[in-house]
């Protein structure tokens, strides 16, 4: 894999006649700005990388890397380093995603410029016990153990990946869109990483639950699926009986890919992304609510920037994702 700290600086560099990301003002057929679009994606950037420095070094993100704008920082709640001491090789992956997901906050300041957003306020323990209870876990501490970890970091890369390819379309200028296709592309290695050892893995017990660790990750998977709205899109890593037809004959498989039936990994709109982070049930078709637009979550106070919940759900009323 390049790295993104390489990736970022030449697409900077081919960003440069229109002064980084600030200028991208102008919006598109959506009504959404290119700026508004990559400010989205700095919210889902602190997030990750917080999750993975703290786990990895103890401490978050510097000074330098989280203020911009009007707005005071957020404090960050939970996060402390994981012993990876009897899972070495778990310890090197999670200390390669930290530095991608570092060097990817790095690039999208470095790029908006002026309409940089300050890190908002972060809640790991409470959206993380919230997110067990939905998927029917009385609690859960992914800073616990190595393990745990990985279905911690297996609710963040999905979401991200689907996130990445759903804002692709708001996005105007071809130079942002390389920029994010960049970005999707390592949050797709990091979300197969994940994936594989959670399957290699998955018919252990995890800790006392009485559950293997695949009946938990598949019970998170159904619990994003929950949150995102009535159609059905998430897709788990599957167990021993997951099958693929090819040409009419069933062979088992892996679920690594999570792909429609063309094999293009599906999209989820801004709406949907809010939802699952703020963990909050999007409206059913017919009535009723459209989630919170305030926050919630891992952002108890919401997101930043001018690509809310609710602007998304406005724009993005009749995509289903």
């Amino acid at each position: 894999m390049f790295s993104a700290g390489l990736v970022g600086s030449s697409l900077l560099a081919a960003c440069s006649d229109n002064d980084g990301f600030a200028n991208a003002q102008d919006d598109s057929d959506d009504g959404i700005s290119d700026a508004a679009v990559l400010q989205f994606a700095l919210n889902l950037e602190y997030l990750e990388a917080e999750y993975y420095l703290r786990a990895v070094t103890g401490n978050g993100l510097m000074d330098d890397d989280i203020n911009g704008g009007n707005m005071a920082v957020g404090s960050v709640t939970g996060g402390r380093a994981v012993t990876f001491t009897t899972e070495p090789l778990i310890g090197r992956y999670a200390a390669e995603i930290a530095s991608d997901e570092l060097d990817h906050v790095q690039f999208l300041r470095g790029g908006l410029g002026d309409g940089v957003i300050a890190r908002p306020p972060i809640n790991f323990t409470d959206a993380f016990n919230s997110a067990a209870q939905a998927a029917g876990l009385s609690a859960f501490d992914p800073f616990a153990d190595p393990v745990s970890f990985l279905i911690g970091a297996f609710i963040f890369e999905d979401v991200g990946v689907t996130a990445y390819k759903g804002g692709a379309r708001f996005l105007s200028n071809p130079d942002f869109l390389t920029a994010a296709a960049g970005i999707l592309s390592v949050e797709g290695y990091h979300a197969g990483l994940v994936r594989t050892i959670l399957t290699q893995r998955q018919d252990e017990p995890y800790l006392d639950t009485g559950l293997t660790v695949g009946q938990v990750v598949n019970a998170i998977s159904g619990a994003r699926d929950d949150l995102d709205g009535s159609e059905a899109l998430d897709q788990g890593i599957g167990n021993t009986q997951t099958t693929v037809s090819i040409y009419g004959t069933s062979y088992s498989a892996s679920n690594i890919v999570p792909t429609d039936d063309n094999g293009i990994t599906f999209s989820r709109t801004p709406q949907q992304v809010h939802n699952i982070v703020y963990l909050t049930p999007m409206a059913q078709p017919g009535g009723g609510t459209v989630g919170s637009s305030n926050g919630g979550g891992f952002f108890p106070d919401g997101t930043r920037g001018t690509l809310t919940a609710s602007a998304a759900s406005a724009d993005n009323s009749s995509d289903d994702g």
